[in-house]
């Protein structure tokens, strides 16, 4: 018995140890549980309370008002546009008709009486196109305008038709050495020299400036020599026969024509080869109808005067400063 009781342990004991030796089973996979998150619910915007009527609130700022038109300052040499001068302005636009000669033309010249166009503007104007206010009168009433440097600016002349009720003539150059008859229709001429006073007739292209010469003391007279500085003056002039599109400017920057009456306009920049001398000069011009009868002459004097020189300045003296040692 105790022989098959040992048996029996021994071969127990051996399956044992087989069924440890071989391989382990591999552990069952780890499920991770899933987190839930849960939706928030958006809270609705808290309602803007009223001021109440106990708890003091701070005065709301009033804006400043713009100024008005009529109260704003203009730099000089610009007018205010009123509702007057716009209507004007527009009736001055409007497509004119032809105007008709007048019957007492030819009686009024046997006369003697001056029926040509009428000179509205003559004067200067900036660079720019805005007008510039003369600064003052001589003792016959010529208005003054002034410039420092003498030229840079436009020479402007303006015309309406005068007793004849002819339009004004638009031509600035008709010019023949052996007629002296031949002339623009816009006659100007100065009493001093302009630039270096050159003899030769509307040098004002290349390759080769020149001035203008006087004609001291004014005269229209038909001989070469005035026929010949006519043509020389005015053929640096250009032609404007519409407001809409002149060399001026009106107070609120549109293009017009300085005088609200004017039908043609011409205007001159006056460059540095013709420019005005220091002094006085007097400007004289007469404008001709189409049909050659020349109107009354206007005149304005240019006053160019020098800036005056700054005195020099002194250098400030640098006095050095001394070199402190260190004790």
């Amino acid at each position: 018995m105790k022989i098959h009781y040992w048996l029996g342990s021994f071969l127990l004991l051996a399956a044992c140890s087989a069924v440890s030796s071989g391989p382990a089973p591999e552990p069952p996979p780890i499920v991770k549980p899933v987190k839930t998150v849960a939706r928030k619910t958006p809270t609705p915007p808290a309602a803007v309370k009223a001021p109440t009527a106990d708890k003091a609130s701070a005065p709301a700022k009033t804006p400043t008002p713009p100024k008005a038109a009529s109260e704003q300052k203009l730099p000089p040499g610009m007018k205010r546009v009123t509702k007057e001068s716009q209507q004007k302005r527009v009736e001055a636009n409007k497509l004119r008709p032809r105007p008709i000669k007048n019957e007492d033309t030819e009686a009024a010249k046997a006369k003697g009486k001056i029926v040509g166009p009428i000179v509205t503007f003559a004067g200067a104007a900036r660079a720019d196109g805005n007008p510039t206010e003369p600064i003052g009168k001589t003792g016959k009433g010529v208005p003054i305008f002034l410039n420092h440097v003498g030229s840079g600016f436009f020479v402007v002349v303006e015309a309406k038709p005068g007793y004849s009720n002819l339009e004004p003539g638009r031509s600035i150059f008709q010019h023949d050495p052996k007629d002296p008859s031949k002339r623009p229709d816009l006659q100007i001429q100065v009493d001093r020299p302009m630039g270096d006073g050159s003899e030769a007739v509307c040098d004002a292209r290349p390759p080769r400036f020149g001035g203008i010469p006087a004609i001291s003391p004014m005269s229209f007279a038909e001989n070469q020599r005035v026929s010949a500085a006519l043509n020389d003056l005015s053929c640096r002039f250009e032609t404007f026969i519409e407001s809409d599109a002149s060399c001026t400017n009106a107070p609120n920057g549109d293009f017009s024509f300085l005088s609200d009456d004017s039908t043609v306009q011409f205007c001159m920049v006056v460059a540095r080869k013709w420019r005005f001398a220091e002094g006085d000069t007097t400007v004289s011009v007469r404008m001709r109808d189409r049909e050659g009868n020349p109107g009354p002459i206007s005149q304005f004097v240019l006053r160019r005067e020098p800036r005056p020189t700054r005195p020099p300045r002194t250098a400030a003296t640098v006095t050095p400063t001394p070199v402190r040692r260190r004790p």
